[in-house]
């Protein structure tokens, strides 16, 4: 059966047919448990200066949160860079992921703060105790779930009524997007990434899908506009793949000139010119539970 890309009622591309949840668990096993012979996801180093910019999102976090430190949850750790970020300052810090590959490899000494397994239903387990959090970040993680409805909805009952929530998804199905497939630079649906992402939501949409699970938005941002790269033969990393890295290193360095000339402030400022223009690779929302 071919794929197809339906639209969700709340506006949102949903990948059919949807694996079913074992496969699914079977695949993000292999890739990701996958160590054998150094091929992990985290073999690739990081130059100093990318380092200094995995401090970037959480001081954006911390800026638009300005208040004092309170317990936080991270749905989706990774390496564990705002984990680690949090912790230093003072939050009560946990996290959840499928897997502790990247923590053990930057921050080894967290591994107490990580709950291991399956996101639902190690948010079920949070739920049923009662826990509550002031801040919850979920970086990366809607695009890759078969429910993506049912997660917002569960991070719903764990933040307090005063809480924050922070979402970030990649920002696809874009007008830009569209201008590069119509210039012939990229191949139609070039951004469909599956099976690791089934949900895709533009900077229109993702607004709406947190409406509809008791969200209210009070800030919406998207990170430089790497794909405005493919509008150049000579730098289009979909024609030239080893160019990508290249691209990334330009996105860094200017958001790491942006940060120090400008300061957070400069940075916010960008990210929500960039969404007002529907543009940027990645996107974030910050909401309160709505009522």
């Amino acid at each position: 059966m071919e794929f197809q890309l339906v639209e969700r009622p709340e506006g949102h591309l949903e990948y059919v047919p949807r694996p079913k949840p074992e496969a699914l668990a079977a695949y993000y096993r292999d890739k990701y448990f996958g160590a054998d012979h150094g091929q992990t996801p985290y073999a690739y180093g990081y130059t100093p200066e990318e380092l200094e910019h995995k401090r970037l999102q959480p001081a954006e976090t911390e800026h638009l949160w300005a208040r004092p430190p309170g317990r936080m949850l991270e749905v989706g750790v990774g390496e564990g860079f705002s984990l680690d970020y949090f912790a230093r300052r003072g939050w009560d810090a946990v996290g959840m992921d499928f897997t502790d590959d990247g923590l053990k490899a930057f921050f080894p000494t967290l591994a107490d703060k990580l709950l291991l397994g399956d996101a639902f239903e190690l948010l079920d387990q949070a739920i049923a105790r009662g826990d509550q959090y002031d801040l919850v970040i979920c970086n990366n993680v809607l695009e890759h779930v078969i429910d993506p409805m049912g997660l917002l909805k569960r991070l719903h009952v764990l933040i307090r009524p005063d809480g924050l929530v922070r979402i970030a998804v990649p920002n696809d199905n874009s007008w830009l997007q569209d201008e590069i497939v119509r210039r012939g630079h990229a191949d139609p649906l070039f951004w469909v990434a599956a099976p690791d992402h089934l949900n895709y939501f533009n900077t229109d949409t993702l607004p709406k899908a947190m409406a509809a699970t008791g969200w209210t938005v009070t800030d919406h941002l998207s990170e430089f506009p790497v794909d405005l790269f493919l509008l150049n033969p000579d730098t289009n990393y979909m024609r030239d793949r080893p160019m990508g890295r290249n691209c990334h290193f330009v996105r860094v360095a200017f958001e790491m000139g942006l940060w120090r000339e400008r300061g957070i402030e400069g940075v916010v400022a960008f990210r929500r010119g960039c969404v007002q223009a529907g543009i940027g690779r990645n996107q974030v929302v910050y909401a309160r539970a709505t009522g």
